[in-house]
């Protein structure tokens, strides 16, 4: 039995406790514009070797629920990864890039896997849309804004896609795609497939997989990758009235020629859409080599997000080596440097 003398003291400790947490000043906003510039590094590697180097840790500036955005930048900016990735590894460049601009910047691992934390976009999509949805929710919360951007890569771009036209339209102002899918035909992107297509109906074939499949947990690794069409459960749902688009969006949609994995006629739908605006990177520069993994550590790239974001304070995208998986190669020129070719 507990004596009267230890529960009177058990509950003055709790009031201690109490009232230290009710009187203890809030943590201090952070003013974006008073952080230090960080280096940005283009290349692949950098988020993955940050992630070795710092287990368990965000990139220094990311995921601060006290910063407060700015006039200048009112919005934060939510980055969302591609399959396997994780919130550190896919973002090494573009973190630190949004950061120097003085943005408040949030980048999740949503649907990773149980026993691997560091490995995202593990399930399917419509647990990573309803992770995601909450996690926007929580950002604008904390940030009081009204609205966020996203900038996406790959399957990250759908999951973006979807919280701006179906979870919470008109809480996204823009999404930007590096490699994403937006409703390009699969049979004109790929070679090998476009071969096919005279003597197989491929889109009929994968519009009656995709319209079967259960819209729940599947036995087999990176689920996901079945929704990224228009006929799957959520595919449906994305492409309701017969585009991903969402009126009061604005979208920028950013591909390689040089993307085996999502090339432009693949990450592009046919066609012009009102607030849809589309770059090939190889229509301005010729030997910009980015691939997949290396488009979101391309410097072009990263003009062409933040000129997205910020249209008013645009600059010349930057035109500067880039090779497959690695990155850009030599001393890369500042932003606002000549583009040259």
């Amino acid at each position: 039995m507990f004596s009267p003398r230890l529960i009177a003291a058990a509950l003055a400790s709790a009031g201690t406790v109490a009232v230290s947490v009710l009187t203890a000043p809030l943590a201090a906003a952070t003013d974006p514009a008073t952080r230090a510039p960080q280096p940005v590094a283009y290349t692949a590697e950098a988020g993955g070797i940050y992630q070795i180097t710092h287990p368990g840790q965000p990139w220094p500036g990311v995921d601060d629920w006290s910063c407060q955005p700015s006039p200048e930048h009112p919005r934060p900016v939510i980055l969302l990864h591609g399959t396997g990735a994780n919130g550190v590894n896919n973002w090494g460049t573009v973190a630190p890039a949004l950061l120097n601009e003085g943005y408040c910047v949030f980048a999740p691992t949503y649907g990773a896997m149980p026993l691997q934390p560091g490995v995202g976009g593990a399930l399917r999509m419509s647990d990573h849309v309803a992770e995601m949805t909450s996690y926007l929710d929580r950002v604008l919360a904390a940030t009081g804004a009204e609205q966020a951007d996203v900038v996406g890569h790959s399957q990250g771009v759908t999951t973006g896609m979807h919280l701006a036209k179906v979870t919470r339209p008109g809480r996204i102002a823009n999404v930007v795609s590096l490699g994403g899918f937006a409703g390009g035909p699969a049979e004109t992107g790929y070679p090998a497939l476009a071969s096919l297509a005279d003597a197989v109906d491929l889109r009929g074939m994968v519009a009656q997989f995709s319209r079967s499949l259960p819209d729940g947990p599947l036995a087999m690794p990176f689920p996901a990758m079945l929704d990224l069409n228009e006929y799957s459960p959520t595919g449906q749902r994305l492409f309701d009235g017969g585009t991903p688009f969402d009126e009061g969006t604005r979208y920028t949609l950013i591909a390689s020629a040089r993307d085996g994995l999502v090339p432009p006629a693949v990450s592009f739908p046919p066609g012009d859409f009102a607030g849809v605006t589309k770059h090939v990177l190889q229509d301005t520069c010729r030997q910009n080599g980015a691939d997949h993994a290396a488009l979101y550590a391309d410097p072009q790239t990263v003009d062409l997000v933040l000129n997205a974001l910020d249209p008013a304070d645009a600059v010349a995208p930057r035109c500067w080596p880039t090779t497959p998986i690695v990155g850009a190669l030599g001393a890369v020129p500042p932003r606002g440097a000549a583009p040259g070719e």
